[in-house]
């Protein structure tokens, strides 16, 4: 929507209304870009169900236990990446917002 701000020389306000009035459903504000169809960290399919993923729920509460040492979530990416700890998708390289994720995610369930 910024681009097309910049070109029409509209508000984003004005150019969202006029997408939804044209029938154009937009993700809210709030509404992560993730793999919906990607399950959360702590989790696994197995036999067509969802079940606890051991590893990384111990994953889980290690994150935990470096923010209750007063890490930052930069500082737990570092730690993760540095341990060589893979991410849900097999990735050796955490990112902060990755490690918000995983914290905020855990606490939901």
């Amino acid at each position: 929507m910024r681009q097309i701000s910049e070109e029409t020389f509209h508000s984003r306000q004005v150019i969202s209304v006029a997408l939804e009035a044209s029938g154009v459903i937009l993700r809210a504000a709030s509404q992560g870009h993730g793999n919906p169809s990607q399950l959360r960290f702590g989790y696994r399919k197995e036999k067509g169900r969802v079940v606890i993923h051991k590893g990384e729920q111990q994953i889980i509460e290690a994150i935990k236990d470096f923010r209750i040492e007063g890490l930052t979530f930069r500082q737990i990416a570092q730690r993760m990446t540095a341990l060589k700890i893979p991410s849900k998708n097999g990735k050796r390289k955490w990112h902060p917002m990755m490690v918000k994720r995983v914290l905020d995610q855990a606490s939901l369930g």
